[in-house]
């Protein structure tokens, strides 16, 4: 049996198996050469019988070597071209190996055991190695000193006051009144308090009373002294109006300070008055949206009529002669027309159960 020595070195498979395919080949030859002979001796002694017979045994026996020799020969060779297959997988293997070799690594968990796995086919190594145990904990270092303050930021500049909106349009239907006006005790907060409500405003005011001036100085010693002089009183606070705005319709009138509690000045917010809802036309009505006060429309009255005529006679009623919009007459309601009268395509009149509707 070959055995592969490593490509080109001494002692090679493949050079093993051709030197024995070579060698058989000669015999083989050589066997020939030998039955040639044997059969050259016998067509010479083909008078002999006895020479004869012993030549075609001879010729036999040249010719069964010659055989033995072929079939080690095609033998030899056959075990060469396995011995060189097996020499190529193995420099393959060996090639792939250098190559491909790879190793990774895990970590496992502190007191687990080692790993070690190897794949032949992606020639990777791969290894699990656990965490080593975790020390102690050193002593905690001394406090360092306290760093110096920090300089104080700059201060921001103050942005410019914005420009006063424009003021609205008074309300129509808002008021405010004066309701009474009472003294606080001296150094107290000017107050106003609304008694009344959001469209009619009464403000009932507290002015706090000013404080006593101090004593006069006393006269000076003399024959008949004179009396001191009275001192001065305190200056009294006042009150002044500020700013007027309007609010929105149903929001609350409100009055603010912006003065101070010995010289007060009041801004003033009154909400705009809840009105009639501007636009519509000739022959509309005011219509409800909803229960929510003031939610109105302007809308053009469906299937009725109007009445011409003077105010106060009201004589004559008349209705158009075509019906272009669906109508329904509920059960609580009559209805009648003056004919002729056409429902156009689309359309329909819906009289309710308990209502009638007469066309004359």
């Amino acid at each position: 049996m070959a055995i592969y020595r490593g490509p080109g070195g001494p002692g090679d498979a493949t050079s093993d198996a051709a030197n024995a395919a070579a060698l058989a080949l000669q015999y083989a030859s050589l066997a020939a050469d030998r039955a040639a002979d044997a059969a050259d001796s016998a067509d010479a002694a083909e008078n002999d019988s006895t020479g004869a017979i012993a030549a075609a045994a001879s010729a036999s026996a040249s010719a069964a070597a010659a055989l033995a020799a072929k079939i080690a020969a095609e033998t030899a060779e056959i075990n060469a071209e396995t011995a060189e297959t097996n020499a190529q997988a193995a420099s393959t293997a060996s090639i792939n190996l250098a190559n491909g070799f790879n190793v990774s690594a895990t970590t496992l968990s502190p007191g687990s055991s080692a790993t070690a796995s190897f794949n032949n086919t992606t020639y990777e190594l791969s290894l699990g190695l656990p965490t080593g145990a975790t020390g102690a904990t050193g002593p905690t270092g001394p406090t360092g000193p306290t760093g110096p303050t920090g300089p104080a930021g700059p201060t921001g500049a103050t942005g410019a006051t914005g420009a006063t909106g424009a003021t609205g349009a008074a309300g129509t239907a808002a008021s405010i009144a004066v309701g009474t006006v009472s003294t606080g005790a001296p150094g107290s907060s000017a107050t106003v308090t609304n008694i009344g409500t959001s469209s009619a405003a009464v403000f009932d005011f507290s002015i706090p009373q000013g404080a006593t001036g101090a004593t006069g100085a006393a006269g000076a010693t003399g024959a008949t002294g004179a009396t001191g002089a009275t001192g001065a009183a305190g200056a009294a606070a006042t009150i002044a109006v500020g700013t007027t705005t309007t609010g929105s319709p149903g929001s609350s009138a409100t009055v603010t300070n912006s003065g101070t509690s010995s010289a007060a000045v009041f801004d003033f917010s009154i909400p705009a008055g809840q009105g009639v809802p501007t636009g519509g036309t000739t022959g509309q009505v005011l219509q409800k949206n909803s229960s929510t006060n003031y939610d109105t429309i302007w809308a053009t009255p469906s299937g009725g009529g109007q009445m011409e005529g003077s105010a106060a006679a009201k004589a004559i009623f008349w209705n158009a002669q075509t019906i272009g919009e669906n109508i329904t007459i509920d059960g609580t309601h009559n209805g009648w027309t003056v004919g002729p009268i056409t429902v156009n395509n689309g359309f329909a009149v819906t009289v309710s159960n308990g209502a009638r509707w007469v066309v004359f």
